[in-house]
């Protein structure tokens, strides 16, 4: 796509779920409804890498591999997203059983969410590269050798659990709203599902507020020095911040995705119950760099 085909697209899709989580607000079942339109968007996100591929030699997954990237999808999003939903709210009351609002309008609630969700989430990516026992759930997200939509639910659930209590409980224990939290988890979708699109976009100056596909890319690379960078959720403001933002002046790829050179003896990415696993073995824990 040309750049402003890319922007108009991208932002498109951010205000369109604006518009379809007005329209269902008052639905009880809102929450099944943005689940349903995630998963348009998915299907929206593999249509296109068919016709712009990013790289056409990232089309051709491997069965194996695909096996286990819907085995992900089907863990992630379709059981345990709906689990931490359920389980967490008996969580903050066991933790404080009498929580109180915080009195502030809704809008801010949401700007509080934005700031503390991506925070947390930029913190628990940090960790993740850094120590060992993290590293070890976390190499399972890093062991494909290409990118492409569904590598986005390659996680290993305990990765899954502990982004999420990071990202949520404090929230909730502070008293924002779980409508604040539903209102940015829909206008992120966009943005996390077109993450580790093999989609040709050309996003410019969105690079800059966004973690798109283009920078994601980078996150991705088998180069320490690349891989640690580009650790935010949706935003990369705290990468910003915290001098982890990378965008190179190039229109390249990185020169090789997957693993760092430390940790290839981790299992391949055909192997998921291996990789499920892999922290609970022997071999565990060795460096991420």
């Amino acid at each position: 796509m040309t750049r402003i085909a890319s922007q108009a697209f991208f932002l498109g899709l951010i205000v369109l779920m604006a518009i379809a989580l007005q329209a269902v607000w008052t639905f009880p079942a809102r929450e099944a409804v943005m689940a349903g339109a995630a998963i348009g968007l998915i299907g929206l996100s593999l249509g296109l890498e068919r016709i712009w591929p990013h790289q056409r030699k990232w089309l051709d997954v491997p069965r194996a591999e695909l096996a286990g990237d819907i085995g992900s999808f089907v863990l992630i999003f379709g059981m345990l997203d709906g689990a931490l939903k359920w389980l967490t709210p008996f969580i903050l009351l066991a933790i404080v059983p009498h929580s109180a609002g915080l009195g502030l309008p809704l809008w801010q609630q949401v700007v509080i969410a934005a700031l503390w969700i991506e925070f947390a989430a930029w913190i628990s990516h940090w960790a993740h590269h850094r120590y060992k026992p993290l590293w070890a759930l976390h190499a399972m997200h890093h062991s494909t050798d290409h990118l492409y939509t569904l590598n986005n639910f390659r996680f290993h659930p305990i990765n899954h659990v502990l982004n999420h209590l990071a990202m949520i409980l404090p929230l909730l224990l502070v008293g924002i709203a779980p409508e604040a939290i539903l209102i940015y988890s829909a206008l992120s979708l966009p943005v996390l599902l077109f993450q580790h699109s093999n989609i040709r976009f050309d996003f410019g100056a969105l690079n800059r507020v966004f973690n798109t596909n283009d920078l994601h890319r980078w996150h991705h690379s088998a180069h320490p020095d690349e891989g640690m960078m580009n650790l935010g959720r949706s935003l990369v403001i705290w990468d910003q911040v915290f001098g982890t933002y990378l965008r190179p002046d190039t229109t390249h790829d990185p020169d090789r995705i997957g693993l760092f050179g430390s940790s290839r003896d981790f299992p391949a990415a055909g192997r998921f119950w291996a990789q499920i696993a892999w922290p609970f073995g022997a071999e565990c824990c060795r460096p991420a760099r």
